[in-house]
């Protein structure tokens, strides 16, 4: 299988390219493929960023996105919204989010990307023309019909201004499952350990899950089960509106738990990541 990028011609003389980079598997196949395609002077301009979604998150992915920008020799940055994470932000807002009002995307990514790209614009000191900064998400068609109508390539006026102009890029758009996980293997860096249980490496405990998901990463991390299920008490509101995070914990208490074990953050046991562009990460 050829993991051989195509980069659109309006997008290669860009001043800097955002990576967004979650650590999971379409992050990690849109990143082997950005660092095997692209120009050297491309990837000098190439910033790895990751949006750190604090408490929320599984333990270990902050310090894999690391390991995998430098697994490529890029530069890494991460960023994490300054006025609390999720339950602070439910707490704040009396109820938690659901699919008419996806909040947390706001305000735990879009925003903190937004203040970054600010940031980035600042020290690229371009004067005369805005900044061109494009910015690549791992975003699929195969993942929902929303996904599957985004444009690959489109501007994102909400976040560009005089200063600066924000192109969004969706690099691994048009790959199946099968093609991402090809793509991991390829790249020889070993996935987060969750997903040997779940589809997907998001949230700890997210509202968009399916229940099974629910319950088995309820399974894995019951103490943050146990957290929300303070919250959801606290706002009078239940995690969602068919499934209430009390009802989820019982589901998981019932179950057989010898099939989830407390997983170490890389796998049964710390591993070497391959060696790219000189840079060996452990």
């Amino acid at each position: 299988m050829s993991t051989t990028l195509h980069i659109p011609p309006q997008l290669r003389d860009a001043d800097a390219y955002v990576i967004n980079n979650s650590a999971g598997k379409d992050s990690a196949a849109m990143l082997h493929r950005w660092a095997t395609t692209a120009t050297p002077e491309m990837l000098e301009r190439t910033v790895v960023l990751h949006l750190d979604l604090g408490d929320a998150e599984w333990d270990g992915v902050p310090a894999l996105a690391a390991q995998q920008a430098a697994a490529y020799g890029l530069h890494f940055e991460v960023r994490r919204r300054e006025r609390g994470g999720l339950l602070d932000l439910v707490r704040a807002r009396g109820r938690w989010p659901g699919p008419g009002t996806p909040f947390c995307r706001s305000y735990l990514k879009r925003d903190v990307a937004r203040k970054y790209y600010t940031e980035l614009t600042t020290r690229l000191g371009i004067s005369g023309r805005p900044a061109h900064i494009v910015t690549a998400l791992g975003l699929r068609a195969a993942e929902s019909t929303v996904r599957a109508r985004r444009p690959v390539v489109a501007p994102d006026r909400a976040a560009s201004s005089g200063r600066r102009q924000i192109t969004t890029w969706l690099p691994v758009h048009d790959l199946s499952t099968d093609d991402v996980w090809k793509t991991v293997r390829a790249s020889g860096i070993p996935p987060h350990p969750v997903y040997q249980h779940l589809d997907r490496l998001s949230c700890r405990l997210c509202p968009f899950a399916g229940r099974r998901a629910l319950i088995t990463a309820a399974r894995m991390a019951p103490d943050t089960a146990l957290d929300y299920a303070l919250v959801e008490e606290e706002i009078g509101q239940p995690f969602r509106r068919d499934l209430s995070m009390a009802r989820i914990i019982e589901a998981a208490e019932r179950e057989d738990t010898g099939s989830v074990r407390p997983l170490h953050p890389y796998g049964a046991a710390p591993r070497t990541l391959p060696s790219r562009t000189g840079v060996c990460a452990a």
